[in-house]
């Protein structure tokens, strides 16, 4: 073998110093950029290059996304309380409607975010994009990572398309799903394998201890604090974390609520006899108002409770509360798990403070889905069925109201106006018409009757201005109906004002079922999709309506000519 000459050891320590890069490609950076941590990650065409100052705790990073076009926007994110979507803060980069290339951030609330600007959680000094190749945007940020000591978190990537300058809902194909990992920017890694847990002596008091177990990312709990099992609740940006103790059937609990400031209650509760909020046994937090963070117990008996404190019907030893990370309320306590069971449903909210007193939560979307089935003893949780059954049921409700008010009552009209035009459509128009508003009236009175079931059951849950405009509807529709009854014959005198009341009640109905429609699309809120195919049929309505209108006119307007010249050239003969 030669002899190592300068040359040959500058060229190892280059060689070196990649390797760090992992499986990244060799990239030349604009403006003399360098980065000494790199990582490809695994789908959709993407990398994350960065720099780590320990000094400051900044990251310097270049966040690279191929294979799109300028029609798409990217996005990177960290996600400092959470595993997830909900609770990210994301740098967004995407090529406006001139052209130039835009980044900005997007702190992320909940999973039917637009990526509307706003500040992050933690400080971006600089923030730049590119767009180059035709094929390709880069991400240029300095970062302030979130207060504390903590140097990896969680990060997702994403792209989708852009609809006059504004983000689209990416798609939801695996790759997308799956675009989600932990970043270390301290030792450089990126998407790591959760290591396994090595035994150790308990850590000493006063000490943070890092658990990272099932979906749930590392967290480092108070007092060396550790718990063998934990899961990410699927909605609220919520942790719950456990040991449970057989001996005893009691179980140690840690519950995460992210996402909040001290102006907010948390809670968390068990419902050994049910499975719903009726009968829950609550741990709530809050800041009082003398500024203090204080945890208790509360069992709910009705859907309009203030979260009294009160004893719960199992017992409950070493209730503490802690707020960390400026926008985290963690619960500890210990249960005594009732009758020897050890599978339960759970809820879990939170709501306002106003006045040291916790205000109603919010009535629909996540808030409504935050309930659950838990088993201490197997740590399997799941989605509960009372709440499925009850979703299944205001789903129910949507889609009878959807078909009858908001399509087959819209249809109905436009036959009875634009048909009758026609010399041989005459009778048909009238029978389509009867058709169309006997099936809208039967299936909305079965949409009508699943939305007062659904009130029935919900006790202390109001939505009072759907309500009463589908109160309205109803009473409206039933008026149509029996105004068939009185309809005079075309000869008759009362007939033009029977046909005032009857059109301008028809359209009154069709205006307000479509402003109901989305009333509850807002209380479902159901996936945006749903939504856009509902505003699709409407404007399908409103071109039809254009155009069948202009064409009504125009035989109108050519038939009185007819009918004139035909009269002048009648008298022009008699004479």
């Amino acid at each position: 073998m030669g002899s190592f000459t300068p040359k040959t050891v500058f060229f190892f320590f280059i060689l070196l110093a990649e390797s760090n890069a992992q499986n990244c490609p060799t990239i030349a950076f604009s403006n003399g950029r360098r980065y000494g941590n790199c990582n490809a990650l695994p789908v959709l065409d993407s990398s994350i290059h960065w720099n780590y100052h320990p000094s400051n705790r900044t990251a310097d990073i270049a966040y690279r996304h191929t294979q799109i076009n300028s029609s798409n926007w990217v996005a990177w994110a960290l996600n400092p309380t959470g595993s997830r979507m909900a609770g990210a803060q994301a740098l967004v980069a995407l090529v406006d409607v001139g052209g130039t290339v835009r980044a900005y951030p997007a702190p992320i609330s909940g999973y039917n975010t637009a990526l509307q600007e706003g500040n992050l959680s933690f400080r971006v000094p600089s923030l730049n994009a590119e767009f180059i190749n035709d094929n390709q945007i880069i991400i240029y940020a300095t970062i302030e990572l979130p207060q504390g000591t903590a140097t990896r978190f969680s990060h997702l990537w994403q792209h989708g398309d852009v609809s006059g300058g504004s983000p689209l809902r990416h798609p939801l194909t695996a790759d997308h799903t799956s675009s989600l990992g932990t970043i270390d920017f301290a030792n450089g890694a990126a998407n790591p394998a959760p290591a396994p847990e090595a035994a150790a002596a308990p850590p000493p008091a006063n000490t943070t201890t890092t658990t990272t177990i099932n979906n749930c990312p590392p967290h480092s709990f108070s007092n060396g604090r550790t718990f063998s099992d934990c899961n990410a609740l699927p909605v609220l940006n919520s942790f719950l974390h456990w040991n449970y103790r057989d001996g005893n059937n009691s179980v140690d609990i840690a519950y995460r609520h992210g996402g909040v400031s001290r102006s907010n209650w948390v809670a968390w509760a068990l419902n050994p006899t049910g499975s719903n909020m009726i009968g829950a046994q609550a741990l709530v937090a809050f800041f009082g108002s003398n500024g203090q963070l204080r945890a208790y117990t509360s069992p709910i008996t009705s859907y309009t409770t203030l979260l009294q404190e009160g004893e719960l019907s199992f017992r409950v030893s070493a209730i503490s509360t802690e707020f960390v990370g400026g926008d985290q309320i963690i619960i500890y306590a210990t249960l005594d798990l009732p009758a020897g069971a050890t599978s339960f449903t759970q809820v879990w909210q939170h709501g306002p403070v106003s006045d040291g007193i916790p205000g109603q939560h919010a009535l629909g979307g996540d808030n409504f889905r935050s309930i659950g089935n838990i088993d201490f003893a197997t740590g399997a949780t799941a989605a509960a069925g009372g709440g499925g059954s009850r979703q299944r049921k205001r789903n129910v409700h949507g889609v009878l109201n959807v078909v009858s008010w908001g399509m087959l009552m819209p249809m109905g009209a436009m036959a009875a106006r634009y048909l009758k035009v026609f010399k041989s459509a005459n009778p048909a128009w009238f029978y389509i018409h009867v058709t169309c508003q006997a099936s809208a009236y039967i299936v909305g009175v079965a949409g009508w009757g699943t939305g007062i079931k659904l009130g029935s059951d919900s006790i202390g849950v109001e939505h009072n201005v759907h309500r009463n405009i589908g109160i309205t509807l109803f009473a409206l529709g039933t008026l149509q109906v029996f105004a068939l009854l009185l309809r005079p014959k075309p000869d008759h005198k009362y007939r033009l004002y029977w046909n005032i009341y009857h059109q301008a009640v028809g359209y009154a109905v069709i205006s307000l079922s479509i402003a109901n429609i989305f009333e509850g699309l807002d209380i479902l809120d159901p996936e945006r999709k749903w939504k856009n195919a509902y505003i699709g049929v409407l404007i399908f309505f409103g071109a039809c309506v254009g155009v069948l209108e202009a064409f009504t006119w125009y035989v109108v307007i050519k038939r009185k000519r007819v009918d004139k010249q035909s009269h002048h050239v009648t008298n022009g003969y008699n004479a």
